[in-house]
């Protein structure tokens, strides 16, 4: 699943307010997640996570301009891609507002 969300922020304020993001997540559902690790290389990141038995990973870029994040969605969870990349789009949509 590809979600790209634009932005008018610079590049290094994109990035510092996706890591607060994730940093806010580590937190907020600390509990629910086995696992979650990020790994950035200059603006791009590689996800791992792993909450109530599923696992997913996948890529986050910062571009001038947009935020782009690109991750597999498990099998058994497809049925509720729709609602997965509203809820995502919006979450990320908001940091970078």
């Amino acid at each position: 699943m590809t979600i790209q969300i634009e932005h008018i922020l610079s590049k290094a304020e994109a990035r510092n307010r996706i890591e607060q993001l994730i940093e806010r997540y580590k937190t907020e559902y600390k509990a629910d997640l086995q696992e979650l690790v990020v790994d950035w290389a200059g603006d791009r990141a590689h996800i791992r996570m792993k909450a109530k038995g599923y696992g997913t990973s996948g890529n986050l870029e910062v571009r001038d301009g947009s935020v782009e994040l690109d991750f597999y969605v498990p099998f058994m969870l497809q049925v509720f891609s729709k609602k997965i990349k509203s809820a995502i789009s919006d979450q990320i949509q908001q940091s970078l507002a």
